[in-house]
């Protein structure tokens, strides 16, 4: 009971802070894999930070994905909604009762399709962030020339009924195309290892 009145102020404030601090914004809700961001959810002001007390002192850093954020719709924000503002696209990872929820920072928007001979498309036009982890390198194949394909992270919201597998096949809005190699499923999201597709 008190930790309920303790997060009902807290939201209060976050939502004073963010009407000061932040910038109108869009909210999404996703109910599917296909055309998450088709219907407008809601409107509300956002401000985003690295730092969980919004100290503003420094940029989010290259290769890191996530930042807090304040929202005057606290109370009516959700794992997997799908933010953009300033610019940025965003989704929501975490939501807990005393702490601002947690974002992923998208960089591109992807479509996901069935295992290779297959056409079914699972995601698609969806924000994600996509993550370079390794470099390619020699294959040790013996063949001239022969590199390994890089390697990536790929983070996409929680999407409902949306399960992906190994060896599907994933296309970003630059036309660059990934194999799936493994995938991890959490309350926090939907996390991809990914190979470049080599020609």
């Amino acid at each position: 009971m008190q930790q309920a009145m303790i997060a009902a102020r807290l939201s209060r404030g976050y939502a004073k802070a963010a009407g000061v601090l932040g910038a109108l914004g869009e909210q999404y809700r996703p109910v599917g894999g296909l055309l998450p961001m088709e219907t407008l959810h809601a409107q509300p002001m956002l401000a985003f930070d690295v730092d969980a007390g919004f100290s503003f002192a420094r940029p989010i850093g290259w290769g890191i994905p996530t930042e807090y954020v304040l929202t005057d719709r606290r109370d009516d924000t959700q794992v997997a909604d799908i933010l953009v503002a300033s610019g940025r696209t965003y989704f929501v990872a975490s939501v807990e009762p005393l702490r601002p929820p947690l974002c992923v920072v998208c960089s591109r928007t992807v479509t996901v399709s069935g295992v290779t001979g297959t056409v079914e498309t699972l995601v698609s036009d969806c924000p994600a962030a996509v993550i370079m982890r390794a470099k390619g390198e020699s294959s040790g194949s013996g063949i001239p020339g022969a590199t390994r394909p890089g390697q990536s992270v790929m983070y996409l919201p929680l999407l409902p009924g949306v399960v992906l597998t190994p060896y599907m096949t994933v296309t970003t809005d630059l036309g660059t195309t990934y194999t799936v190699n493994a995938v991890e499923t959490s309350g926090f999201g939907i996390r991809c290892t990914m190979s470049l597709q080599q020609v």
